[in-house]
């Protein structure tokens, strides 16, 4: 293996775990049976967004373009060179 292989296969381990953790650390927007009845428009039914939901949400949007654009690499490159 190159040393670019390396730096690529844990740029694309690190961004899964990292989209995993984001993913998991996020609020979920609907509250199960209540807010299916109460709506999630209405005010009990929690439309606020937390500001650490939306930084969560970016951040996860970022890795995961990191992570699309890594491997898309790698397989153009596997693809010209393999």
């Amino acid at each position: 293996m190159t040393i670019p292989e390396i730096i690529g296969g844990v740029i694309v381990a690190v961004a899964s775990i990292l989209i995993l953790v984001f993913t998991m650390t996020q609020h979920t927007k609907g509250q199960g049976l209540s807010g299916a009845i109460m709506g999630s428009n209405s005010p009990m039914g929690g439309s606020r967004v937390r500001q650490e939901d939306l930084w969560l949400a970016r951040l996860t949007k970022y890795t995961a373009i990191v992570l699309f654009v890594v491997v898309l690499v790698a397989c153009t490159l596997s693809v010209r060179l393999g």
